[in-house]
């Protein structure tokens, strides 16, 4: 490869088999580079577990393969035509050398794509190969379309180093591939109550009679049944309270994050250590865009409100993600934690989605030989043959479905303009201003994800890490309203409420201060691949 990158991810197996999928499926590839290239006034999704650089930079070389095809087979007709109209060859002769040209052409592509495949994108050593010395580095190709300010571009936005995310669908969490579990709930911050030591009395047991009377009228819930006389008087005042320690979202986020980094990975003995854990703090927010000016290249992005959790169609908000690659990041769970205070109330927000292992077809380039031999490439050369008529007819009829999206003139750049159905009366929506959605729909790996987990253990480990860190959270949360003077009665109740709730499959509940919805498992055949379902 020409060029290894540094960032993040580069040499994981996600980013090594998306690359290959550019080669052996075109659909795959048309799809990629139309989004990245073909839609460059969009946002580049957040990439979780891979590069897309690096998965940009094999399409188009995937794509000049295929290009450079095209042109040997139309300059080499052109070339045989005049040379059969002038008589420098015959005719018959002419048709042979069409023949081979066609045959040569497709044959040196193929060729080409296998010597990528064994060579540059099957696993590295020690990592499940084939055998044979090299592999996968994290290099790509360099070609002409792969500009220094494309690459840039999709670099940034995918690692959303601003903090920001600008989404255009529904949902923010774009990129995170599938919704499989939630739950919220709303807990009332009231002050703890006051304990015997806070108050300065000793051990009931040990009180005298008088004392103790007084204190079974001002505090009787810290004195116990048998020494009370079984009940306490009417009229009695209510409990005291501590007084709670104001605390901010930004404060509650803050600690959570720090703590859940220090339990599950820095704190952690080495052998629990969840070694692919990221936490990190993301804004997210639609990227509506309405202007009067011509449609050009866009600015980036101004920075997103700081108000917390603004009730506004382009409002920010902010959430804490949790994630956690497995399987050489081809299993990617991620968390989504988000804290709001309203009506002395502590609001949480809780969101599991799943990055599934990548389609099937993709792992081929985990089974081809390391080394292209001879009689590979004879058999290679007899499937060409086998296969002309078809790809010869591919050809001629698709070569407008093969070509790359290219920038316009002046500078400008495709772009999908969004045009409300217009109900008014006189048609008002011809004069409005133009709308464009530059935020992020779909990133690379979710256009090449499985529908169900191909291996039991997959499913296993979704689970557990949306349970461990879960519990954390809850944990984490108990001890931050513990140390601001907070009642954890109503925190246990909704945390006994929401740990209930794994036992069994496909489970709803909705209660006061809770809702949850659980879509992992369910009632399936023996043997038969676990489905992954919307937990929506």
């Amino acid at each position: 490869m020409s060029h290894t990158p540094v960032r993040e991810h580069a040499t994981s197996n996600a980013t090594r088999l998306l690359s290959a999928g550019t080669y052996l499926d075109p659909i795959y590839r048309r799809s990629v580079i139309k989004e990245l290239m073909g839609n460059r006034f969009r946002v580049v999704a957040p990439a979780f577990g891979y590069d897309t650089v690096s998965v940009l930079a094999h399409a188009l070389a995937a794509h000049k393969l295929r290009r450079d095809q095209l042109l040997a087979l139309a300059a080499g007709t052109v070339l045989l035509v005049v040379l059969m109209v002038t008589g420098a060859i015959g005719v018959v002769l002419g048709l042979l050398t069409l023949v081979w040209l066609v045959w040569a052409a497709a044959f040196l592509r193929r060729i080409a794509t296998l010597r990528v495949l064994t060579k540059y994108l099957r696993p590295a050593d020690g990592k499940g190969g084939t055998g044979g010395t090299g592999g996968f580095d994290g290099g790509y190709p360099l070609t002409r379309a792969l500009t220094d300010d494309l690459v840039r571009k999709v670099a940034a936005e995918q690692s959303a180093d601003r903090g920001v995310v600008l989404y255009g669908g529904y949902r923010p969490f774009v990129g995170a591939g599938v919704q499989v579990h939630r739950w919220s709930n709303a807990e009332l911050l009231v002050g703890a109550r006051l304990g015997l030591l806070d108050e300065g009395f000793a051990d009931p047991a040990a009180m005298p009679p008088g004392m103790l009377a007084h204190v079974a009228a001002l505090v009787p819930e810290h004195v116990p049944e048998h020494l009370s006389g079984g009940g306490t008087a009417a009229g009695t005042d209510a409990p005291r309270r501590k007084e709670v320690i104001p605390f901010t979202v930004d404060k509650i986020t803050g600690y959570v994050a720090a703590r859940m980094t220090a339990e599950l990975h820095d704190e952690a003995p080495p052998q629990e250590r969840i070694e692919s854990l990221t936490v990190e703090r993301r804004k997210y927010t639609t990227a509506v865009v309405t202007t009067d000016r011509p449609l050009r290249e866009w600015e980036p992005a101004p920075d997103a409100s700081a108000a917390h959790w603004d009730e506004r169609y382009d409002a920010a908000r902010e959430y804490l993600c949790v994630r956690v690659g497995s399987w050489d990041e081809e299993l990617v769970v991620s968390m989504f934690v988000g804290f709001d205070l309203k009506g002395n109330t502590l609001h949480t927000e809780f969101y599991t989605y799943v990055l599934p292992p990548l389609i099937r077809s993709f792992h081929l380039a985990d089974r081809l030989p390391p080394r292209l031999g001879g009689r590979l490439m004879a058999r290679v050369a007899w499937h060409v043959v086998r296969s002309a008529p078809s790809d010869l007819a591919r050809l001629v009829l698709n070569p407008l479905r093969e070509r790359l999206p290219r920038r316009l003139r002046r500078g400008r750049v495709l772009v999908e303009v969004d045009r409300p159905i217009d109900t008014s009366e006189f048609r008002l929506g011809r004069y409005a201003l133009t709308t464009v959605n530059r935020g992020a729909l779909l990133s690379v790996r979710e256009m090449a994800t499985r529908r169900d987990f191909p291996h039991f253990f997959q499913e296993s480990d979704t689970i557990k890490y949306t349970r461990i860190v879960e519990r954390r959270l809850l944990q984490i949360i108990r001890t931050f309203l513990a140390e601001h003077n907070v009642d954890l009665a109503d925190h246990d109740a909704q945390q006994l409420n929401i740990l209930q709730q794994h036992f069994g499959d496909n489970n709803n509940n909705s209660g006061t201060g809770n809702t949850m919805n659980t879509r992992t498992g369910g009632n399936r055949t023996s043997g038969a691949n676990s489905p992954i379902r919307n937990g929506a």
